[in-house]
């Protein structure tokens, strides 16, 4: 629906995949639909090279001078010449290495995560005031990251059970803040359909719950009876 939009209009989409390696909508892997795309291999992402990423585009100049700035834009020249400005941004041949061999565990790695995410939704299906993060039925999550809704009239606050996880050294966090709500872009527009953004609505009622693939039974038991024990 967005690229419709964006071909309408003559806009170039830009698809932000960061998390989301191996996730599909309607059979289509994410990551695929801009004209560019970004997937990230930061140390808590589905898989990992402790930093980095990729770029993603079926336009092979783009990629090439998107290389050429990612190798501190040199010339091909016998000297350092430097004719626009580049960054220090490719990866080292270590760290594409360690990513490689992270690929090969990538299902196995997706797999662990459906098990959180189901463990944690059949765990509080009982409690009325939680829902977990949905999904369209055409999709395939990748369950990078496992997260609770709060009903709007919960006497219960995402900060409530967050410092109580904390009490146990169980650390959850709240679910992203959105962009205009950034100190930075405090005098910026942005566009909102009801009086509250859903954006704003979601930060305010939702909690990232610890999806570690290293999770055992029994931090998931003792997670889950925290949260249940604040209802």
């Amino acid at each position: 629906e967005i690229k419709a939009i964006c071909d309408a209009h003559n806009a170039i989409l830009i698809g932000d995949a960061a998390e989301s390696l191996s996730a599909t909508y309607k059979g289509a892997q994410t990551g695929t639909f801009g004209k560019y795309n970004a997937i990230s291999f930061n140390g808590n992402k589905i898989i990992t090279t402790s930093g980095g990423g990729m770029l993603l585009s079926d336009d092979d100049d783009a990629i090439k001078k998107a290389r050429f700035w990612s190798t501190q834009s040199r010339d091909p020249a016998p000297w350092y010449q430097h004719s626009e400005v580049g960054y220090n941004y490719r990866m080292s041949n270590i760290v594409a290495g360690i990513g490689r061999g992270q690929l090969l565990h990538l299902e196995d790695h997706v797999a662990k995560k459906v098990a959180i995410y189901n463990t944690y939704k059949e765990a509080f299906k009982d409690v009325k005031e939680i829902t977990m993060n949905p999904y369209l039925e055409y999709t395939k999550p990748n369950f990078w990251l496992s997260c609770i809704l709060l009903e709007k009239d919960c006497k219960v606050t995402p900060e409530d059970i967050r410092l109580e996880l904390e009490k146990y050294n169980i650390e959850s966090r709240p679910i992203w803040n959105p962009m205009h709500n950034q100190p930075i872009f405090k005098d910026c527009d942005y566009i909102k359909v009801e009086e509250e953004s859903v954006s704003m609505d979601i930060f305010n009622r939702g909690l990232c719950l610890p999806s570690d693939i290293k999770n055992t039974k029994e931090d998931m038991d003792l997670i889950i009876s925290v949260v249940k024990g604040m209802f």
